[in-house]
């Protein structure tokens, strides 16, 4: 079994509770989305700081995304100031100072930007013409997922798949408790 097919399997229950979740973006409103982009920045910033450093300490030749300024950018399109923005909670970040840690992670990251793409028609549906800069993303998600999985195979050892899975988990955890708090009211 590939590393991908691993992480896909047996993260399915984790991953599975994190879209029950995010329900919440049925009956969204303008009011609701701008808070819903501001969980969102108030997790990815600090991840992908540590995401950053941890691929730069392993030499890992993945350009991450950056999801920081197309959520910052998609705020002030909705009329937030740079102060606002600033003041936003930051989370803590999962530890991915380990490389399969690192690539456990960056498979949530990763697979997160195909879910995207349908949260980008949602939202458009919902809201009409709002910038969505971070849940569109750019290039082609399904070509950059595939990339991802070759080089998640090339760099963590079989014997080290068990971590890049746990931490795996450990992000879909962390990101919907840390949405529990910054959205307590799911349901709109």
């Amino acid at each position: 079994m590939t590393l991908l097919t691993r992480l896909r399997t047996d993260t399915r229950a984790a991953h599975q509770a994190l879209e029950d979740d995010l329900a919440f973006l049925s009956g969204l409103t303008p009011a609701r989305y701008s808070e819903v982009l501001a969980a969102f920045l108030g997790f990815h910033e600090p991840l992908e700081k540590a995401l950053t450093a941890s691929a730069a300490a392993h030499r890992l030749p993945w350009d991450l995304a950056p999801d920081t300024d197309r959520l910052t950018s998609d705020l002030r399109g909705l009329g937030w100031s740079s102060s606002r923005i600033a003041s936003l909670p930051r989370s803590s970040p999962p530890d991915v100072e380990a490389l399969p840690a690192l690539v456990g992670s960056l498979y949530v990251v990763e697979g997160a930007r195909l879910g995207g793409q349908l949260i980008t028609r949602w939202v458009g549906q919902a809201l009409g013409p709002v910038p969505v800069s971070f849940f569109a993303s750019d290039g082609d998600a399904r070509r950059r997922f595939r990339r991802f999985g070759a080089l998640a195979e090339a760099v963590v050892p079989d014997e080290e798949a068990d971590v890049a899975v746990a931490a795996a988990n450990a992000h879909f955890g962390l990101f919907r408790e840390w949405l529990g708090g910054a959205l307590p009211d799911r349901n709109g």
